[in-house]
């Protein structure tokens, strides 16, 4: 039976003394869930006058630590802080901001906004990206941002096809596109409805939206349509993408390998799992192992499951 407290008291305990028990921790916190991770944070508060998190910081190191950080969070508050980060100092991490801002349903985004301000000291989430970007990407990250998208779950055939009409006269028919038509339909379109409009797209050009983007956009804002229309037509193939762009090459994005594995780990780590075979003809987990190393490997591969 699950009991914060009791909980509580193994971390305080496993991080007791001259060295802290690793393993302890690792068990606990990837047997639970991140409802039960949230009250546990909170019973450690109340029983020992000390914010959980802190002591992390204070008793693990490298990535372990920043795994077990990012599992102490709300996923929203943790969100705000990956925001934060990409944006802070010089240059902007985009890529994480795409990533985010494309996959978050809007009830999500709504409460980024809320939080935000409370997880960051008083900043402004849309003053902080105007500040960090320019263009068509900002436009529709501001867009985004302000979660109206439809949650329409029975999209009308005949409002799609005149949709998939529109962006194809905006992009592929002129010259020059209006980027503007893609801003309005891909952020406030609901998942299901953009779906209807990309088969009709597919019906009207013989070939794919995802293509037709490709071939008209650059840049940013081009990555950007990509990853929502990626990540609402096949949310979880999407996120394989990225797990096998965190794992290749030369060394390690673990920045990105953490907050797929912590943030999707509930929601559709099976379904992940099977695209990254379909897609790759690998074992995500044996990429991962081949990856990553010591205490942190075993956290990963615990949160992935065998």
């Amino acid at each position: 039976m699950f009991d914060p407290k009791a909980d509580a008291d193994v971390l305080k305990n496993a991080m007791k003394g001259a060295g802290s028990d690793k393993e302890a921790i690792i068990n606990l916190a990837s047997s639970r869930t991140n409802s039960q991770r949230l009250q546990i944070r909170d019973a450690y508060k109340a029983a020992y006058g000390k914010d959980l998190i802190a002591d992390f910081k204070s008793e693990l190191s490298g990535h372990l630590k920043d795994t077990l950080v990012a599992m102490f969070y709300h996923p929203v508050d943790y969100d705000c802080l990956s925001l934060r980060a990409a944006m802070k100092g010089l240059g902007t991490d985009e890529d994480t901001l795409i990533e985010i801002m494309a996959t978050r349903p809007g009830y999500m985004i709504k409460q980024m906004m809320e939080r935000y301000p409370i997880v960051v000291e008083g900043r402004n989430l849309e003053d902080d990206i105007k500040n960090d970007t320019s263009g068509s990407f900002r436009r529709l990250l501001i867009s985004l941002l302000q979660g109206s998208r439809s949650d329409n779950i029975n999209p009308d055939v005949e409002e799609c096809e005149k949709m998939a009409k529109e962006l194809y006269e905006a992009g592929e028919k002129k010259w020059g596109c209006d980027d503007s038509v893609f801003n309005k339909i891909f952020a406030l379109r609901s998942p299901m409805e953009i779906g209807c409009i990309s088969r009709a797209y597919h019906k009207l050009t013989g070939h794919t939206i995802l293509q037709a983007i490709n071939n008209e956009f650059s840049g940013d804002f081009k990555k950007l349509l990509i990853a929502v229309v990626y990540a609402v037509i096949s949310p979880s193939e999407y996120f394989a993408t990225k797990v096998n762009k965190a794992v290749k090459g030369l060394g390690t994005n673990d920045k990105l390998l953490i907050r797929i594995l912590v943030t999707r780990n509930e929601i559709d780590m099976k379904y992940i799992k099977q695209y990254y075979k379909q897609l790759y003809k690998k074992d995500m987990i044996e990429d991962i192992k081949a990856d990553t190393s010591g205490e942190y490997r075993k956290l990963l591969v615990k949160i992935v499951g065998e």
